[in-house]
């Protein structure tokens, strides 16, 4: 919304600020307040509002409150309904109300597919208001939530478990049915130092890597059961079988690649692409086509250490 003054406002040598056409052209918009200068007649300020979208991209006719004084806000709420979803236990110090998170969303979110970041989850609150509004309006808003402490998975990421599948003990209707959607709880391990792997110390384990590479190639979950080492298996995604050529020994990575004998190892085409990370590759263009692979050369140049 744009927001101009009722009169037209002139310089002192009575020039107009803006163009006397413009003014006029948007009359019925125009809003403003009498100041008085000194040496000056009375003039009018021009000042211009400008308004956050909504969820439908329309520009909102009300400004965001810069002092809330809710009574939802107060942080017991936030106490209360964390001991309706843990069955009364009282376990987390000062949780933020759910209340406080939807209103921070309608206020600064404008489409209900937005992405919301959290980096300090603790108690889960973001998550709870994120999926409680897409319960509420049919939204398909999605979350991540960033948390360090002990309590990650025990608090955090169990919140929003209960919420999704529901609390069977709870008085409140909604929580009691579950909000539905669904999420996926990963643990971050030790960093790989790229600097240590190309000097030949402290590579990681085949499982480290698997993981890494993994989630990094298809965006999707890790799941170590299905790592079948023998055989260089690390994963199945929507698209790919997914095989590692990997060791943590320098001689290993330095004198393997893919070859036409590595590739007939992985068995018939069942329908999806095969992606493979390996050192090298002595393959062509041809034989990658005709075993249905896609070839990624691992990420780092490890085989090209010096002896």
């Amino acid at each position: 919304m744009k927001v101009l003054p009722r009169k037209p406002t002139t310089g002192e040598d009575g020039s107009w600020r803006w163009n006397k056409e413009k003014v006029e052209e948007n009359e019925q918009f125009l809003i403003g307040k009498p100041i008085v200068r000194k040496g000056s007649e009375k003039t009018w300020d021009i000042y211009q509002m400008d308004f956050l979208k909504n969820s439908k991209g329309e520009e909102r006719t009300t400004k965001a409150k810069t002092i809330w004084t809710d009574k939802e806000l107060n942080y017991q709420n936030g106490r209360t309904e964390l001991k309706k979803i843990f069955d009364g236990k009282d376990i987390f110090d000062f949780p933020k109300p759910k209340y406080l998170t939807q209103q921070l969303i309608k206020m600064v979110i404008c489409n209900d597919r937005d992405v919301i970041l959290d980096s300090f989850a603790g108690s889960g609150t973001t998550a709870h208001a994120v999926l409680d509004l897409n319960k509420e309006d049919g939204g398909n808003r999605k979350f991540i939530l960033v948390e360090c402490e002990e309590y990650a998975d025990k608090i955090t990421a169990e919140r929003v478990r209960r919420v999704i599948k529901g609390v069977p003990n709870a008085k409140d209707e909604k929580l009691r049915e579950g909000l539905g959607g669904t999420f996926s709880y990963f643990e971050l391990g030790d960093p790989i130092e790229m600097e240590s792997i190309l000097e030949g110390d402290n590579f990681p384990s085949f499982l480290e890597l698997a993981r890494y590479i993994f989630y990094t190639a298809t965006g999707e979950e890790f799941d170590p059961k299905k790592v079948n080492e023998k055989r260089n298996f690390i994963g199945e995604s929507k698209e790919y079988e997914v095989y590692l050529f990997y060791k943590p020994d320098i001689e290993y990575l330095k004198s393997t690649a893919l070859t036409l004998e590595r590739a007939k190892t992985l068995g018939p085409y069942k329908g999806k692409k095969r992606l493979i990370f390996a050192p090298s590759k002595y393959l062509d263009t041809d034989y990658l086509l005709e075993y249905r692979i896609d070839y990624c050369q691992l990420p780092f140049e490890i085989y090209k250490l010096k002896e």
